[in-house]
């Protein structure tokens, strides 16, 4: 499996690092400054296109069924390669604004047109297939009969977007991006649907399927990160309004987010290189309602660029990259939710109040991810492995040389490295909620607070301190300045990919 390289470890440590700060503007200090540009990656395995590749397709089928086989997982080629294209596509998006695309007006002719006017093509199909009126008390029906046209046409719809040299791989495409929508028995969505549709485009990517555009891998993962993406959003937030659907898996208060977790990971890389808007900040900022895009729709909510007051920011509004899918998703919020931040909130308030730049967000919320959603059974055991495109490896080889280092916090609670270094932990999930408490205490031990799991905290991840007591939080705007200890390198950095193997073309 390929590694984090050297310089992006040492920019992220270098920038995490605090410095003594001043005694006239402790805000002012490295620890809430730092920044950290696009940083180079190994490049993503492509799948030659030859005969033997096409002999081995075959139509993908589930094989995660027991914690070995999670494990057998986290350690195979297909994590490893999954884990890099969602790293390389928040590379290149750095510094860059959400730019969601129109609807295409003539007969696309380039790939990324062709995908567009796939995604624009589902969501028409929101608009034309009514809600049924009857009261329902788990989402409404009709959402089947949305999954139903899916199911019906997603061959054709396949055809009419790939090259006919790509066509014998429709036999694996399908499941991906079938399983993208939600749920259409259960009728809902979560993670796990998010994570099949990122895998469909992966998919797409390796095959060479985005190489018919003009540019390098850079542009098309740009375009990947802050245009594609963010209309699969507007697809599937329009889906959750329309029919009612359930989160699927939901922990209430205590998940980061009811339906959604990659937008927090490329939103946090597209805001990394600033610090005139700081995680401190951007809680006030989506709170002001005076400021919500009217009508606060999925598609206003993604692609409007409105003004901060200079007031809500610590430095030059013009370094501030607007739109950007972490503070949209926050309006998403304000939206949907009432009541104060920090009590329907509660972990994104504290990823907010606690961690002091972006740099640090965004290498939490990657680790997060691969505790919460990549190494969570309940999510990936939906996850299909067919015979090219995600390859099922019953017992793959260790390297133990590319092994991440486990912080401190992880080894004092028993958690793991795992690739992009996640802790252990619980979060919003694919098909059933998981227990709150995963691993039981030993006779005459403390049984964790609420919100942390086997002694691991949600927030571990982005080194966020236990909670005191209280119940309740102060809902005035937070100061700038967030006393900290000093952060070692290591608990900071995105750490290697391990304990994995090198992945190999197909």
């Amino acid at each position: 499996m390929p590694m984090i390289t050297p310089a992006l470890r040492r920019a992220q440590a270098g920038a995490a690092t605090p410095a003594p700060a001043s005694s006239s503007s402790p805000a002012a200090s490295s620890s809430t400054t730092a920044t950290l540009p696009s940083q180079p990656l190994p490049d993503l395995p492509r799948i030659p296109l030859s005969p033997t590749t096409l002999s081995r397709i075959a139509p993908p089928i589930k094989k995660i069924h027991s914690d070995s086989d999670l494990e057998s997982w986290k350690r195979s080629s297909a994590y490893s390669t999954y884990t890099l294209f969602l790293q390389r596509i928040c590379e290149a998006s750095v510094g860059k604004p959400t730019r969601l695309p129109s609807r295409p007006t003539s007969n696309p002719t380039t790939p990324v047109e062709k995908l567009i006017s796939l995604l624009y093509q589902l969501d028409s199909w929101t608009d034309e297939i009514e809600p049924q009126s009857k009261p329902q008390r788990f989402g409404n029906l009709a959402f089947r009969d949305w999954g139903q046209r899916l199911g019906e046409r997603i061959e054709q719809l396949h055809y009419d977007l790939l090259p006919e040299q790509l066509h014998p791989f429709v036999v694996e495409l399908r499941e991906y991006l079938m399983d993208g929508f939600g749920s259409f028995v259960r009728i809902d969505y979560g993670s796990g649907h998010e994570f099949a549709f990122f895998a469909w485009l992966c998919y797409l990517y390796r095959l060479g399927f985005f190489d018919g555009d003009e540019g390098d891998e850079g542009k098309v993962e740009e375009q990947i990160g802050v245009s594609i993406f963010p209309l699969y959003l507007m697809v599937v937030w329009r889906l959750q309004d329309r029919y009612g659907l359930e989160p699927a898996g939901s922990h209430g208060v205590w998940g980061l987010d009811d339906f959604q977790f990659i937008p927090y990971i490329i939103g946090s890389s597209q805001l990394r290189s600033q610090s005139s808007l700081r995680p401190n900040q951007i809680i006030t900022v989506s709170s002001q309602t005076q400021l919500l895009p009217q009508p606060s729709t999925p598609a206003v909510l993604i692609s409007t660029p409105f003004t901060i007051p200079a007031s809500n920011l610590s430095g030059d509004a013009a370094e501030v990259v607007l739109p950007n899918l972490y503070l949209t998703s926050l309006l998403r919020i304000q939206v949907l939710k009432r009541g104060p931040f920090h009590e329907h909130s509660p972990l994104l308030w504290d990823i907010a109040t606690t961690v002091p730049n972006w740099v640090k967000v965004h290498a939490g919320m990657l680790k997060m991810y691969a505790a919460e959603c990549l190494g969570k059974r309940v999510v990936v055991q939906h996850f299909p492995f067919g015979g090219v495109g995600w390859v099922w490896q019953d017992a793959p080889e260790n390297v133990t040389a590319g092994m991440a280092k486990t912080s401190s916090n992880s080894a004092a609670a028993g958690g793991r490295s795992m690739a992009l270094g996640g802790l252990q932990g619980n979060m919003s999930s694919m098909g059933r909620p998981t227990e709150r408490i995963t691993r039981m205490p030993a006779a005459g031990g403390a049984v964790p607070a609420r919100g942390a799991v086997g002694g691991v905290r949600l927030g571990s991840a982005l080194g966020l301190p236990a909670r005191s007591a209280q119940t309740s939080r102060p809902t005035g705007t937070t100061s700038s300045a967030n006393p900290q200890a000093p952060t070692k390198a290591e608990d900071t950095f995105v750490p290697p990919l391990g304990p994995t193997r090198i992945p190999k073309p197909q």
